[in-house]
Protein backbone atom coordinates (compact mmCIF):
# COMPACT_ATOMS: atom_id res chain seq x y z
CA UNK A 1 0.00 0.00 0.00
CA UNK A 2 1.60 2.99 -1.17
CA UNK A 3 1.58 6.49 1.29
CA UNK A 4 0.58 9.33 -1.03
CA UNK A 5 0.90 12.07 1.97
CA UNK A 6 3.68 14.29 1.57
CA UNK A 7 5.30 14.12 4.52
CA UNK A 8 5.41 10.92 4.79
CA UNK A 9 6.71 10.41 1.27
CA UNK A 10 9.69 12.67 2.06
CA UNK A 11 10.34 10.67 4.88
CA UNK A 12 10.51 7.54 2.68
CA UNK A 13 12.47 9.22 -0.03
CA UNK A 14 14.53 10.60 2.65
CA UNK A 15 15.51 7.09 4.30
CA UNK A 16 16.15 5.44 0.85
CA UNK A 17 18.68 7.70 0.06
CA UNK A 18 18.62 11.30 0.76
CA UNK A 19 16.84 14.82 -0.15
CA UNK A 20 14.59 14.99 -3.34
CA UNK A 21 16.44 16.98 -5.75
CA UNK A 22 14.46 19.58 -7.42
CA UNK A 23 14.41 18.79 -10.92
CA UNK A 24 10.90 16.60 -10.21
CA UNK A 25 12.41 13.72 -11.74
CA UNK A 26 12.02 11.55 -8.75
CA UNK A 27 16.26 11.43 -7.87
CA UNK A 28 17.76 12.79 -5.13
CA UNK A 29 19.56 15.26 -4.82
CA UNK A 30 22.95 13.35 -4.46
CA UNK A 31 21.82 11.40 -7.89
CA UNK A 32 21.29 14.59 -9.80
CA UNK A 33 24.93 15.73 -8.51
CA UNK A 34 26.47 12.21 -9.52
CA UNK A 35 24.71 12.36 -12.80
CA UNK A 36 25.85 16.21 -13.39
CA UNK A 37 29.58 15.88 -12.64
CA UNK A 38 29.58 12.13 -15.31
CA UNK A 39 28.40 14.24 -17.93
CA UNK A 40 30.71 17.11 -17.55
CA UNK A 41 33.48 15.03 -17.03
CA UNK A 42 32.91 13.01 -20.02
CA UNK A 43 31.81 16.29 -22.00
CA UNK A 44 34.95 17.96 -21.31
CA UNK A 45 37.52 15.31 -21.36
CA UNK A 46 38.19 15.39 -17.42
CA UNK A 47 39.72 13.11 -15.02
CA UNK A 48 37.56 13.42 -12.58
CA UNK A 49 35.05 15.75 -10.21
CA UNK A 50 33.88 16.00 -6.50
CA UNK A 51 30.99 18.50 -4.88
CA UNK A 52 31.75 18.54 -1.32
CA UNK A 53 30.72 20.96 1.08
CA UNK A 54 32.08 24.00 2.78
CA UNK A 55 33.75 21.64 5.48
CA UNK A 56 35.34 19.22 2.74
CA UNK A 57 32.69 16.54 2.65
CA UNK A 58 32.01 14.82 -0.40
CA UNK A 59 28.22 15.24 -1.75
CA UNK A 60 28.94 13.64 -4.98
CA UNK A 61 32.07 12.64 -7.84
CA UNK A 62 33.16 11.05 -10.87
CA UNK A 63 36.49 10.05 -10.32
CA UNK A 64 39.07 7.35 -11.32
CA UNK A 65 39.53 4.80 -8.64
CA UNK A 66 43.18 6.03 -7.97
CA UNK A 67 41.90 9.33 -6.62
CA UNK A 68 40.11 9.26 -3.37
CA UNK A 69 37.19 11.06 -2.88
CA UNK A 70 37.30 11.88 0.66
CA UNK A 71 40.66 13.29 0.39
CA UNK A 72 40.07 15.19 -2.86
CA UNK A 73 37.12 16.85 -0.97
CA UNK A 74 38.70 17.33 2.50
CA UNK A 75 42.20 19.10 1.10
CA UNK A 76 40.12 21.51 -1.73
CA UNK A 77 38.32 22.89 1.32
CA UNK A 78 41.20 23.25 3.00
CA UNK A 79 43.77 24.53 0.59
CA UNK A 80 40.35 27.33 -0.46
CA UNK A 81 39.82 27.75 3.11
CA UNK A 82 43.33 28.74 4.00
CA UNK A 83 44.29 30.47 0.21
CA UNK A 84 41.10 32.14 1.46
CA UNK A 85 42.06 33.58 4.99
CA UNK A 86 45.85 34.37 4.41
CA UNK A 87 45.02 36.34 0.71
CA UNK A 88 42.14 38.61 2.56
CA UNK A 89 44.88 39.84 4.64
CA UNK A 90 45.97 42.24 2.01
CA UNK A 91 43.47 42.07 -1.09
CA UNK A 92 40.22 43.20 -1.04
CA UNK A 93 37.38 40.26 -1.05
CA UNK A 94 37.73 36.74 -0.86
CA UNK A 95 39.31 34.05 -3.03
CA UNK A 96 36.60 32.18 -5.36
CA UNK A 97 38.28 29.81 -7.09
CA UNK A 98 42.20 28.17 -7.38
CA UNK A 99 43.93 26.75 -10.36
CA UNK A 100 46.83 24.56 -9.65
CA UNK A 101 48.77 23.27 -13.01
CA UNK A 102 51.60 20.28 -11.73
CA UNK A 103 53.59 18.20 -14.05
CA UNK A 104 50.53 15.48 -14.93
CA UNK A 105 47.42 18.20 -15.27
CA UNK A 106 45.19 20.55 -13.52
CA UNK A 107 43.00 20.96 -10.30
CA UNK A 108 40.77 23.83 -10.26
CA UNK A 109 38.61 24.70 -7.07
CA UNK A 110 36.09 26.71 -6.60
CA UNK A 111 33.75 27.78 -3.82
CA UNK A 112 29.91 28.10 -5.14
CA UNK A 113 27.25 29.73 -2.69
CA UNK A 114 29.50 29.55 0.15
CA UNK A 115 27.66 26.07 0.93
CA UNK A 116 29.80 23.69 -2.11
CA UNK A 117 32.86 23.28 -3.25
CA UNK A 118 33.70 21.91 -6.50
CA UNK A 119 36.99 20.53 -7.24
CA UNK A 120 38.19 19.54 -11.08
CA UNK A 121 41.30 17.23 -11.90
CA UNK A 122 41.79 17.41 -15.51
CA UNK A 123 44.93 15.75 -17.46
CA UNK A 124 47.35 18.40 -18.94
CA UNK A 125 46.51 17.52 -22.60
CA UNK A 126 43.37 19.83 -21.48
CA UNK A 127 43.17 23.47 -22.70
CA UNK A 128 42.70 25.30 -19.19
CA UNK A 129 39.47 27.35 -20.73
CA UNK A 130 37.48 24.28 -21.27
CA UNK A 131 38.74 22.90 -17.74
CA UNK A 132 37.16 26.16 -16.43
CA UNK A 133 34.56 26.27 -18.30
CA UNK A 134 33.45 22.87 -17.07
CA UNK A 135 33.76 24.18 -13.71
CA UNK A 136 31.31 26.95 -14.32
CA UNK A 137 28.53 24.34 -16.08
CA UNK A 138 29.21 22.75 -12.91
CA UNK A 139 28.20 25.84 -10.48
CA UNK A 140 25.59 26.71 -12.68
CA UNK A 141 23.42 23.50 -12.38
CA UNK A 142 24.23 23.23 -8.92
Amino acid sequence: MENSHPVAKMLIEAHQGGETGNGGNGMTKHQEMENLLTQVVKENGLDGAVIADIEGLPLASHLPPSVDEDELAAASAAILSISDSKLTDGWKGGVVQLSVESVDGYLVIKEVKGEYVISVVAPKSSKLGIVLSAVRSIERRL
